[in-house]
């Protein structure tokens, strides 16, 4: 098994791990001599009638039997702890490296597939790790020690080991050769089966409003019969495996019985030795089967690991630079600026975003609108750096965001998101996912710009009423007003709202507007589809299947850009003729 990046998680654990082996070791060598002191006091003791060598062997037994379960209590004990906190360390590094991750390394690996990579792919690793301190020591020790107990035992008798390896060596090939494919198919499986539960419980109101119950559990009964489809093969395999293994170990029992009795009659061995020569077949062949389990858990464990170490391999193309410059915004004219940028999303043929150019000052406010598919949302993308350019350059207070601390980008730039995610809490500890060190003052504040205040106060618990599971207790409008004030309070030096409004009526509408005008100072870009919500801005940037086809007021849009016009016709009436006294 190529253990890759999850080998560094093993390192601290390697003290540990030999001392593990070592007990087991030395928990193997009692079972050895258990054996052989038994045939002493059966052939030297009571064939002789002498109670002596009995008793003196018998307590001999005792002792190591006792040192040796201490031995191995201490061990197993030492595996589980070390077991356990190695797949708590990776768990820890996988969920931390994959916040490194960008939107193209998220999407090239799916959210499904790394639920079950951090979960059951690192069970798998850490099963074999506790069965390797567990067994892996143990298992050769006995085999070996055990050949050469029954040699010293019996040299002729133990010809019948030799003709019994090749037949063991070909089960445990037959094992990994047919199990190896059949895991990775399972692990791919596992992660189409994660796709439909996490795809059924985000999405259980629309499944239920399209009547879609049945659909959506036939898909996920197809999906649950592939894991199980897998299972069984591997399972099957193992049937095949375990019964035929125990057929040698039969055969073999037998034939040292047979044989082992015929030189008893010729006085070639003891009736002790005979016992003692069938406990050390017992130990080989029961080490054998268990080689056969580790070999088919590490073939399960490699498919894991393999998926575990792409997770760690897969290092995102957008990460800060090593040499990044600070941002100042003090000294800066213009808050943002795109230079000819260009852009196709991963997977995509047509791009999201050509030849696109503007800026805004700062401090002053920039609408975005333009139809559906327009690559408005793509440009907020692309600022915060979820993605880089193709082509161009965007700067944010005159630097290259791809020469600047991402931390320090991100701080500078507080997004209100199109799609509302709130998380389970109170309403508090979500706006304070804007500012953890934000007061209650601060926070009200927030809230009374984004029109939440007056309901939230209301509340038999206030700000620190309890929200459900993804806030189904709120309506829409109430979401996105909480998502605002969570970008309100984060105090950014440039506060972008993506189509965060759009549940809110008209007049919560323009009071929300006239609020963020009137208390904050920052520079604003707003997206929106109403040209209510955009009309007042500084500047207006209108966009259309990726191409920027209008920058201006609202006055200038109206005269120059068709595109801008038929917006405002459909939603304002006749443009031109009202263009003047609605600006004002």
């Amino acid at each position: 098994m190529n253990l890759g990046r999850v080998g560094k998680y093993i390192k601290p654990y390697f003290v540990g791990i030999v001392i593990a082996a070592s007990m087991k070791v030395l928990g193997s060598l009692v079972d050895l001599a258990l054996p052989y002191i038994t045939s002493i006091i059966i052939d030297d003791g009571v064939a002789n009638g002498n109670l002596d060598i009995v008793v003196k062997y018998g307590l001999l037994m005792l002792a190591i039997s006792v040192c040796g379960a201490l031995v191995t209590l201490r061990a197993h004990r030492n595996a589980v702890r070390i077991s356990q906190d190695f797949a708590k360390d990776v768990r820890n590094g996988m969920f931390e490296h994959i916040q490194t991750f960008s939107m193209k390394e998220l999407e090239g690996i799916s959210t499904s597939s790394l639920i079950t990579r951090i979960t059951n792919d690192v069970q798998q690793v850490q099963q074999l790790l506790m069965m390797t301190m567990r067994m892996f020591m143990r298992t050769p020790v006995l085999a070996i020690g055990g050949s050469v107990m029954a040699f010293v035992l019996d040299p002729k008798l133990s010809m019948i080991l030799l003709v019994l390896l090749p037949f063991l060596y070909f089960v445990m090939q037959f094992t990994l050769k047919k199990t190896k494919p059949i895991y990775k198919r399972l692990q791919l499986n596992l992660d189409r089966l994660t796709t439909v539960v996490r795809e059924n419980l985000t999405g259980v109101k629309v499944i239920k409003a399209f009547g879609r119950q049945e659909y959506e559990k036939e898909r996920f009964f197809q999906r649950s019969q592939d894991v199980k489809d897998a299972e069984l093969g591997a399972g099957m395999v193992l049937a095949v495996v375990n019964p035929l293994i125990t057929l040698l170990m039969n055969l073999a029992v037998i034939a040292v019985v047979w044989f082992g009795g015929l030189r008893v009659n010729v006085g070639g061995m003891q009736t002790g030795q005979i016992l003692a020569y069938l406990n050390y077949l017992t130990m080989i062949l029961n080490s054998f089967t268990n080689i056969s389990k580790i070999f088919s858990m590490c073939t399960r464990a490699s498919a894991s690991g393999a998926r575990i170490n792409q997770v760690f391999d897969t290092v995102s193309d957008i990460r800060t630079p090593d040499s990044a410059v600070p941002i100042s915004m003090d000294k800066a004219e213009q808050a943002i600026c795109f230079e000819n940028v260009s852009f196709t999303y991963p997977g995509d043929t047509h791009p999201s975003l050509e030849d696109v150019s503007f800026h805004i000052e700062k401090g002053r406010t920039l609408a975005i609108i333009g139809p559906t598919g327009g690559g408005k949302s793509t440009l907020i993308n692309l600022l915060i750096r979820f993605y880089d350019p193709d082509k161009g350059k965007i700067e944010v207070a005159g630097q290259d965001i791809r020469r600047v601390s991402l931390e320090e980008l991100r701080t500078k730039i507080s997004v209100v998101l199109q799609k509302t995610m709130l998380f389970s809490g109170t309403i508090s500890e979500n706006i304070r996912w804007g500012r953890a060190d934000a007061s209650i003052e601060e926070i009200q504040a927030a809230c009374d710009v984004a029109q939440m205040d007056d309901y939230i106060s209301k509340l038999p618990q206030g700000y620190e009423t309890q929200l459900s599971q993804g806030a189904v207790n709120l309506s829409g409008g109430q979401k996105q007003r909480i998502s605002i004030a969570r970008g309100v309070v984060k105090q950014g030096d440039i506060l972008v709202i993506d189509d965060s409004s759009s549940a809110l009526d008209f007049t919560t509408d323009l009071k929300l507007r006239q609020a963020v005008k009137a208390k904050l100072s920052c520079t604003l870009v707003i997206i929106a589809q109403r040209i209510s919500t955009v009309m007042n801005a500084d500047r207006i940037l209108v966009m259309d299947k990726g191409k920027v086809v209008g920058f201006g007021n609202h006055s200038q849009l109206l005269e120059s850009c068709p595109i801008y016009q038929e917006i405002y016709d459909s939603q304002m009436g006749s443009g031109k003729a009202e263009g003047g006294a609605v600006n004002g």
